[in-house]
């Protein structure tokens, strides 16, 4: 892994629009304004060539997947499996890894798809009614958490998130009313 230049943020930010659902997907200018110091784009290196990328909050005990993809010419190639192992090696002092997943949806496969594979890697669904604040109010989803040395106690995770909102979807005037509904 290879962290991305804010000005090489274009070629990701193409791929996404193809990848991910509007609703799930911020604008670029959103992108450029949080990208630094917390808020990590990484290109998925192999070979010297790039096959995906991984876009993560990191901060405090915890990381958090924002966005994973892998290149469409490099679908079901293993990249994901690596790229999760890849995370709790670079990041073995953190506790462990949140990702938000979409709820499961019997007439989209890939929705059951992602669950098992997530799962298969170790995630496991966490009892909280997450929501994913978006310019439209929010969207339901699930939140799994991948353990790397410790389970995520309820403070700790809610600090986490508070933080997580606020640069992440600080921008969002409803972001703080949503952490409020899932952490009430």
């Amino acid at each position: 892994m290879e962290l991305v230049k804010t000005s090489d943020f274009k070629k990701i930010y193409n791929d996404m629009s193809f990848q991910f659902p509007a609703t799930e997907l911020k604008s670029y200018e959103s992108f450029q304004k949080i990208l630094g110091e917390n808020y990590l784009a990484y290109d998925v290196i192999e070979g010297g060539i790039p096959v995906g990328y991984i876009i993560l909050f990191v901060r405090q005990n915890f990381i958090f997947i924002d966005y994973v993809a892998i290149f469409k010419e490099f679908h079901s190639k293993g990249y994901g499996g690596k790229i999760l192992e890849t995370l709790k090696d670079k990041f073995n002092s953190k506790k462990g890894c949140f990702l938000e997943v979409e709820k499961p949806d019997e007439n989209s496969p890939n929705t059951l798809r992602r669950i098992k594979f997530y799962q298969k890697h170790d995630a496991e669904k966490l009892a909280v009614n997450y929501l994913y604040p978006n310019e439209n109010g929010f969207l339901p989803m699930d939140l799994y958490y991948i353990k790397y040395s410790a389970p995520a106690e309820y403070q700790e995770m809610k600090n986490f998130f508070g933080e997580l909102f606020e640069t992440v979807h600080g921008d969002l005037a409803h972001s703080k009313e949503i952490l409020r509904k899932i952490f009430n």
